[in-house]
């Protein structure tokens, strides 16, 4: 009887020793504990510099020059230390680099946001939901000057704040759905101590956050959110109404109506359905637009290989 073959064929497959086999899933959490890691350190740093510069209403009067400076200047210097301690790149990486191309996207963004905020005003004025009144202000254009400025300032701070490095690490760590949700759903509860806040004000503004960052998405820098957000905030009181629930009378007329689901009451047009059903239709507008992409890379978690710094370069 011949000898059984026991011997093993060369061409088997075999795993190389010590080969991790749960090795992608476990790098997959300690990612994500990182990024968690880094966004409450984020949040800290965030606090203590919008805090510190707060402090500035002990000699300045302004109450909306003194916030738009506190959240500019502290989300800007949050932003700055979070990209140079886990990073190692600066501020501007963040999408912050000017070019031709980011002026473009600004430019959009003003017009896109500008159009939408006459949108929700102007149409409840035609079918007489809103009617003109005159306000005590006396028309100034100093005062709307700096208004502007103010607004800008303002609107640079929270695009920093919340669609700079939390969105973007967020994003790639965990992907595009799970980063606009978040980061809108706080954008929305950061608004809750604003004057006559309400559920539907709290819709509408997680849905404005998520246009903002679907923004981001869309041209790859801040430009094309601060503009949206810009626009949207300076043509608000610029035509009358209630800005977010604070009143800002410029022009000496304001546009008031009868605290219906139409023209938002108190809080102004972001309380209004009228701003819920803009939101699918402007975000079709927003994907179909000509927006080029910014040629900057930002930073990436992944160390570059072959060193111990991140990547920041063209793509």
């Amino acid at each position: 009887m011949e000898e059984p073959d026991l011997s093993i064929p060369t061409s088997a497959p075999s795993r190389p020793d010590r080969e991790p086999r749960f090795a992608p899933s476990s790098e997959t959490r300690n990612r994500a504990i990182r990024t968690l890691l880094q966004l409450l350190v984020f949040v800290a740093l965030a606090a203590v510099a919008m805090n510190l510069f707060a402090l500035l209403a002990a000699v300045i009067p302004n109450i909306l020059l003194v916030s738009a400076l506190a959240v500019f200047l502290g989300s800007l210097s949050a932003t700055a230390l979070a990209m140079r301690i886990f990073h190692e790149a600066p501020l501007l990486a963040v999408g912050l680099h000017w070019n031709p191309i980011a002026g473009r996207n600004l430019g959009i963004g003003l017009l896109l946001g500008g159009s939408a905020g006459v949108v929700v005003t102007l149409l409840p004025a035609a079918w007489g939901a809103l009617h003109w009144q005159a306000a005590g202000e006396t028309f100034s254009w100093s005062a709307i000057a700096m208004f502007l400025v103010l607004i800008l300032f303002s609107a640079i701070g929270e695009e920093v704040l919340f669609r700079g490095f939390p969105l973007q690490r967020l994003h790639e760590t965990f992907g595009p759905v799970p980063a606009v949700l978040v980061t809108s759903l706080v954008f929305g509860w950061m608004h809750a101590d604003n004057f006559s806040f309400t559920w539907l004000a709290f819709a509408n503004t997680v849905l404005w956050g998520a246009v903002f960052a679907c923004a981001w998405l869309k041209s790859g820098d801040l430009w094309l959110p601060i503009g949206l957000h810009t626009g949207w905030n300076w043509l608000l009181p610029l035509l009358g109404v209630e800005l977010s629930g604070f009143t800002l009378e410029l022009t000496g007329y304001r546009l008031v109506g009868e605290g219906t689901l139409w023209d938002g009451g108190a809080y102004g047009p972001e309380a209004g359905i009228l701003t819920t059903m803009l939101v699918p239709v402007f975000l079709y507008v927003l994907w179909r637009a000509p927006i080029q992409r910014s040629d900057r890379r930002l930073p990436t978690l992944t160390p570059a290989r072959g060193s111990g710094t991140f990547e920041d370069g063209q793509p």
